[in-house]
């Protein structure tokens, strides 16, 4: 496994533990501070992860599905 497909693999793996605090949140414990916390630091190592690995593409945009993902 090459560095992009492990930084994506690690990006799923993040965005569904994203998915798991936020479930909690919504399950009735909203005034959890912690669970708040968790889920602000999980989006912060999320960020990181896109970053780097858009870095690691470069400029190009394309995933060759033919569309343009550029963030603008």
């Amino acid at each position: 496994m090459n560095d992009q497909e492990q930084l994506m693999d690690n990006l799923l793996n993040v965005d569904l533990e994203i998915i798991d605090v936020v479930r909690e949140l919504h399950q009735g414990h909203w005034d959890s501070q912690s669970l708040k916390e968790q889920v602000g630091d999980l989006l912060k190592i999320r960020d990181e992860m896109v970053q780097k690995l858009m870095s690691l593409k470069g400029d190009n945009h394309s995933c060759d599905c033919g569309h343009d993902h550029a963030h603008e």
